[in-house]
Formats: structure tokens, sequence, C-alpha cells
């Protein structure tokens, strides 16, 4: 299992989007009953998550995708 520190290290050098997506998947998470020992399977998968370069890589493919959309909600 990795450190607190190299999961901080990990989740600063995130794109504020990328950042953001893992925020809201935590509080998804959070939101969801814990029951036998389901949190720490929960946090394991987000580990995976962070280091999966598959998984970043389809999750900076969406946020260029909607790149446009960011740009009109500063816009207004």
């Amino acid at each position: 299992m990795q450190s607190i520190d190299d999961i901080a290290r990990k989740i600063a050098e995130l794109e504020p989007a990328e950042r953001q997506a893992l925020v809201d998947r935590l509080a998804q998470l959070n939101a969801q009953p814990d029951s036998n020992g389901q949190r720490q399977s929960k946090i394991q998968a987000i580990e995976d998550a962070m280091s999966d370069e598959l998984f970043l890589a389809d999750l900076r493919e969406v946020m260029e995708d909607f790149s446009y959309v960011d740009a009109e909600e500063t816009a207004t």
C-alpha cells in the first residue's frame, strides 16, 4: 500500500479536472454505506486508478473533449 505522502504527491501532480474527477469519485464512494470492509477496497480502487495510465489517459481525453464547455463557462 502506498504511503499517504505518495498519494498526496500524485494528487498534487494531477491536472485540475483530473483532481476534480477524483474528488467527485471519492464523494460518491463516501456516500455509499460501508459494510464488510468495503471502505478499504474502495480506497485501494482509487489508489489503483491514480496509477493506471489507461484510466488517466481516458480522463485526459474526456477533459480535452469538454474543454470548450469549460471555456464557455469562464467566458460568461
